[in-house]
């Protein structure tokens, strides 16, 4: 859409710890969405305010720890590729 070709696209690498944390976020995310459904049904007449005060508490602190946790496993993998090529 926004390149003509494939190889202008940029290239996203991770590493495979970096794909499980995300799989875990994800998850942790669905958990949150499900958490915070369940407490705002008990009140139809506030499910919208509930529901949004509920998730967003925790998918906030949840995206900050997510953008956090895959940078640090990004700089450790860079850091052991140049260990391994200093060798």
């Amino acid at each position: 859409m926004f390149f003509r070709d494939d190889e202008d696209t940029p290239k996203i690498r991770m590493n495979g710890r970096q794909k499980l944390f995300i799989l875990a976020v994800d998850l942790v995310i669905l958990i949150e969405l499900c958490i915070a459904m369940a407490v705002s049904n008990g009140n139809p007449e506030t499910f919208t305010p509930t529901f949004m005060k509920t998730f967003f508490s925790m998918f906030g602190p949840t995206l900050v720890a997510a953008f956090l946790g895959h940078r640090a496993l990004r700089n450790a993998a860079h850091a052991a590729q140049n260990e391994q090529s200093n060798s």
